[in-house]
């Protein structure tokens, strides 16, 4: 087993975070990303990454595997300040010019407050996937599109398709480390250039697709013989109920995240 942890993967503790009704969490996610979207003040994004950071730090996460599992993410991220740095806002006033490339004040604003939010985006989906099992995360989204039976909506089988699609991305991506390792063993070399490293990523992405669409049929039949019936009335294993911390932790975020929107967006822009 690798020793990194993904987004996707569940990490067993007794902490503060894992011990939250799913349900306040996954509130307490959905309407920070909310918030984050109508908000362009680079204080208010670190006030939230400082925040996410603190409630990671209690999961029982250290921040040096934090880190370490960041850097896929930095990538996306440092693509997107490159884009708002050379495209976004080039009516606004030059700060540096180089070899014909304006670097603008609006361009560099821009540059902080996506990656910022991108890093929000990020900082909630680790706390959230980290401390919530996928089984209790599935269980939460078939328990909120039950009313919707009605008009024909087969929540089990979306709560199923979640948590299948939760589960497989930390089985595909410790299948990839093995391939990985097994083909450097066979005398493939990944290093060199940034071309040569994509044309060897054939020696990779076949196999990987290969065991996945094994796995995705050893599944199918592992359900099929347990008498899974699509479209079926299931009852639940847990049964989730909201005590004094979770009402707590929920009211509390929202309240902060709601009151440093209103403060960053309107008095301290």
């Amino acid at each position: 087993m690798t020793s990194r942890f993904i987004l996707g993967q569940y990490k067993p503790s007794d902490s503060l975070g894992h011990r939250l009704d799913p349900r306040a969490k996954i509130l307490m996610a959905l309407i920070l990303m909310i918030l984050a979207l109508f908000n362009s003040s680079p204080v208010y994004y670190l006030c939230l990454c400082l925040g996410l950071l603190i409630l990671i730090q209690l999961s029982a996460i250290s921040l040096k595997t934090l880190l370490g599992n960041l850097r896929p993410f930095v990538i996306l991220i440092s693509i997107t300040a490159l884009y708002h740095l050379i495209f976004s806002a080039r009516e606004t006033a030059t700060l540096v010019e180089f070899i014909g490339l304006r670097l603008t004040r609006g361009g560099v604003y821009m540059a902080l407050v996506f990656s910022l939010r991108l890093m929000v985006f990020v900082g909630v989906a680790f706390f959230v996937s980290l401390t919530t099992m996928p089984s209790d995360m599935a269980e939460t989204l078939v328990g909120w599109l039950k009313p919707f039976r009605r008009l024909g909506l087969p929540a089990d089988d979306i709560g199923l398709i979640v948590f299948i699609a939760m589960r497989f991305i930390p089985v595909l991506a410790e299948e990839f480390d093995t391939i990985r390792k097994a083909q450097i063993v066979r005398g493939v070399d990944f290093s060199g250039s940034l071309i040569r490293r994509s044309r060897r990523l054939a020696y990779l992405l076949i196999p990987v697709f290969q065991a996945a669409v094994r796995r995705a049929d050893d599944l199918a039949l592992a359900i099929e013989s347990r008498g899974y019936i699509s479209g079926g009335r299931r009852s639940s294993l847990k049964a989730f109920h909201f005590n004094g911390a979770d009402w707590a932790f929920m009211i509390l975020s929202i309240l902060i995240a709601a009151g440093l929107f209103v403060v960053t967006g309107y008095i301290w822009p």
